[in-house]
């Protein structure tokens, strides 16, 4: 099973998915998440400008890694 996660995550190809399409869908639908949670609560983190920037891009990169996580799990119990 760690295997096939890792072959799904961390290959910039589709040939280790079921569903080839599960990148397309996923990757914009995550990132609009990631950034909106980021700049929904970015701003009350930081004060500086440059900080808020980089709350948004932390949120946007870890939005996108557990939901590609979750997405791969769904492919494999396919």
């Amino acid at each position: 099973m760690k295997e096939e996660l890792k072959r799904r995550l961390f290959r910039f190809d589709h040939e280790g998915w079921n569903n080839p399409w599960y990148g397309f869908v996923a990757a914009p639908i995550l990132t609009a998440l990631g950034i909106s949670i980021g700049e929904l609560f970015g701003v009350h983190l930081v004060s500086s400008a440059l900080g808020e920037d980089l709350i948004v891009i932390l949120c946007m990169v870890v939005t996108i890694v557990v939901g590609f996580t979750g997405v791969a799990l769904i492919d494999m119990g396919r």
